[in-house]
């Protein structure tokens, strides 16, 4: 059984998704996971560069914005892991904030 489900829900934010998922694989080592991608009709190149850069990510294409719960609950209903973690992409990078 794989240990983790990692669900994101992603809208029109190829960048910052390429980078998400890039460093789920390259800091996660000590449990078996999948990654399902919620796309909520991205009209930038969000789904081909998840297919072409994670082929082993599983990709939901929805036509049009459904929203964060209903996209979330399509990729609870394919996860196959004991537990579940939910992500979503924001709108737009995160703003530097010095302290």
């Amino acid at each position: 059984m794989i240990d983790l489900s990692i669900i994101i829900v992603n809208l029109n934010n190829s960048k910052l998704l390429k980078e998400c998922i890039a460093s789920i694989y390259q800091s996660t080592h000590k449990i078996t996971f999948e990654i399902i991608l919620s796309d909520n009709g991205s009209t930038d190149d969000s789904v081909q560069m998840v297919k072409t850069s994670f082929p082993q990510v599983k990709v939901i294409e929805n036509g049009e914005n459904l929203g964060f719960s209903k996209a979330n609950n399509q990729g609870l209903k394919i996860a196959a892991g004991r537990y579940q973690m939910l992500l979503k992409i924001p709108k737009s990078e995160p703003v530097a904030q010095n302290f």
